[in-house]
């Protein structure tokens, strides 16, 4: 991120490297420390955040228990923020789960105040009213070790909830291996869309191999300073969650909001509508868990709309090259460009989340399955399954702009 997000303004799988001296005890303990997991989160997360490293929250309880109903209202349902026992209180009346920020030197940081964390943790510990922690978002530099120490203390101290931990776009990711819910930042709107999709395919990758959950921190203004743009936040975020996504940290939480009135911007006001589109999926998507296979379509135009670069007709998205619809795959595209996550429900069915590839432009879906079978979408309006027609083994719906949908499939 940058470093003033320090101050409260806010791929694949391989072996660990070595503890830090004494930071999990013997070699047995280590050893069980990584593989042991949380219990996973029951929804997807849309996370409010001013930041970590210092508490930029309302310190008036009464202010703190209006801002909850504010992001409840725009579908938020986790506050990233120092921990407290009246927070945790006015969260758990208002419905909005806390992730604690154990970067908070002045009460409770992970390395820089241990035993205030552990105490904390320890408090804590099985309270439904609590995500889980948040210990690092930057690149880890050499601190790779540091990080993984950080991530098994907590483990050891709460083994109830998850620690977020994050990185700069892919670097030192081999260090979050053993994480519950692991994750990165690079603002592709702002440094480059061709980074989008090999960071989420190296993260998806990480997370089937190792057992976890991907997040990442999402830039609210998309690359327009001060403006933002809805469609741009929407394709973000339905791309990633095809690609595995199961929660998002929105970054920064000053520019969604003002501090004093508690109202939105502008930029506030896009994100509840990105809210509106993927909350009410929440629980599905968790229980979803991480995509077997991830397919695209080529395409015709760019993620904004326009001609494609050097002359060329049709292509697949950068970073999505190995990822073509197979001929003996059991769903094939016959209209529309799209990414398309597969996965198993709870029930080992059939599921696919299916977003558009174009910000801008509306995209009618067709598609052609092998073999008979019934097919419902998710509907947000209903908050329920549908049944969507089948005609000769084909179904078709409409793809809003940076639009997605959610697809489940039954003998």
């Amino acid at each position: 991120m940058h470093k003033h997000c320090l101050i409260g303004l806010c791929a694949v799988a391989v072996m660990l490297a070595p503890p830090a001296a004494g930071a999990a005890g013997d070699e047995a303990e280590t050893a069980k420390l990584e593989k042991q997991r949380c219990p996973r989160p029951s929804e997807f997360a849309s996370v409010f955040s001013f930041g970590y490293g210092s508490d930029r929250m309302p310190t008036d309880d009464a202010k703190f228990e209006k801002l909850l109903a504010k992001i409840e209202a725009g579908g938020f349902n986790v506050v990233h923020c120092s921990y407290t026992p009246k927070r945790l209180e006015l969260c758990k009346a208002g419905g909005v789960r806390m992730m604690i920020d154990f970067l908070d030197a002045a009460n409770h940081h992970v390395y820089k105040n241990v035993d205030g964390a552990k105490a904390v943790a320890a408090k804590v510990a099985g309270d439904r009213g609590v995500w889980g922690y948040n210990i690092w978002n930057e690149s880890f530099g050499k601190t790779g070790p540091g990080r993984r120490r950080d991530i098994l203390n907590v483990r050891r101290w709460d083994p109830t909830h998850p620690a977020y931990c994050g990185t700069y776009r892919t670097y030192g990711m081999r260090h979050l291996a053993g994480s519950d819910v692991f994750g990165y930042y690079d603002y592709h709107w702002k440094r480059g869309p061709h980074y989008h999709f090999p960071h989420l395919m190296s993260y998806w990758r990480a997370a089937k191999a190792n057992d976890s959950r991907f997040y990442r921190w999402v830039s609210t203004d998309s690359g327009l300073a001060g403006k933002g743009n809805f469609n741009r936040s929407l394709y973000t975020a339905n791309t990633s969650v095809a690609c595995g996504l199961k929660g998002i940290l929105w970054f920064i939480g000053t520019r969604m909001m003002n501090l004093a009135t508690l109202e939105w911007t502008t930029i506030g006001g896009d994100i509840t509508k990105v809210n509106a589109e993927i909350m009410p999926l929440s629980r599905e998507l968790a229980g979803l868990g991480n995509p077997v296979a991830v397919h695209t379509t080529p395409i015709t135009k760019t993620l904004k709309d326009r001609a494609l670069p050097d002359g060329k007709t049709s292509m697949l998205p950068g970073g999505l090259e190995k990822h073509a619809f197979g001929k003996d795959f059991w769903i094939q595209p016959v209209g529309g460009e799209f990414v398309m996550g597969v996965f198993k429900d709870a029930r080992n069915r059939d599921a696919v989340f299916v977003a558009n590839h174009n910000t801008y432009a509306e995209q009618a879906v067709k598609l052609k399955l092998a073999k008979p079978l019934k097919v419902h979408m998710f509907s947000r309006k209903q908050r329920k399954w549908q049944p969507l027609d089948v005609a000769d083994n084909t179904i078709t719906f409409k793809l809003p702009p940076a639009g997605g949908e959610l697809l489940r499939f039954e003998k």
